[in-house]
């Protein structure tokens, strides 16, 4: 739509036009962005039935550093709110744009920080619904053992599915 690129060192910066996709859901997506002016949204199953709003980032906000640090899919769909000016870093420019911009390091750290927080909040939350409902169960409705066990072994699974410090963006390597 309006997107336009004006290439500044170590980035770039890129103005969107409101209601411009950034990135979307799903996508591997090589940069992290700092909004510069205006308001972007988080997406969870964006346009879709069950679309749900993650946050609204202003101002001095970052977003995208979990997927262009490692390389996995994006979990959510940006989009500008109205229209934006972002700064855009790409890992190989990341070294760079911070020894340039002192400032930002602590705002990527409470950001990651963030989405650490907001996944484990949602973990818990799921292991507790999941746990609630297999309590409530009347005893004439009871699952099976086997399906108990199951459940708890799909518990087990997506925890480990989340954390799991064998894949290689949790190596220390810098």
């Amino acid at each position: 739509m309006g997107e336009i690129t004006y290439d500044v060192k170590p980035g770039g910066m890129k103005r969107y036009l409101a209601g411009d996709i950034i990135f979307k859901e799903k996508e591997i997506h090589p940069y992290m962005y700092k909004v510069l002016k205006g308001s972007v949204a988080l997406y969870v199953n964006h346009e879709k039935e069950h679309e749900n709003v993650l946050g609204i980032l202003e101002e001095n906000r970052f977003f995208g550093e979990i997927s262009m640090l490692t390389g996995r899919p994006q979990v959510y769909t940006a989009v500008a709110l109205n229209d934006v000016l972002l700064m855009r870093v790409s890992e190989e420019q990341l070294e760079s744009f911070l020894s340039e911009n002192r400032g930002n390091t602590l705002g990527i750290m409470k950001s990651m920080a963030r989405i650490i927080v907001t996944q484990s909040l949602d973990i818990s939350m799921l292991m507790e619904d999941l746990n609630e409902i297999l309590k409530d169960l009347p005893d004439e409705n009871a699952l099976d053992p086997k399906v108990v066990t199951r459940l708890k072994q799909y518990q087990l699974k997506y925890v480990e599915k989340t954390y799991n410090p064998e894949d290689s963006f949790f190596s220390a390597e810098v």
